[in-house]
């Protein structure tokens, strides 16, 4: 019981401090799915995959040359 409080803390830890969760996991040497649920244990709300993409240019937009 102690060792998965102790992982839950640190990989909510990390997760705040800006690691992905694959990278968390990595870091603690535990699956993917075990460090996703360590950190929901602590409350911590999971970030939005696709935030990441959002500001990039849309590829809908035409691109201007400079001739």
């Amino acid at each position: 019981m102690a060792k998965s409080k102790n992982i839950a803390d640190s990989a909510a830890q990390l997760y705040v401090d800006g690691l992905s969760v694959d990278d968390v996991a990595n870091k603690l040497n535990v699956s993917y799915r075990c460090a996703r649920k360590a950190i929901r244990s602590k409350g911590v709300a999971l970030r939005d995959p696709s935030a990441r993409l959002k500001g990039r240019t849309s590829p809908k937009k035409k691109r201007t040359t400079n001739e």
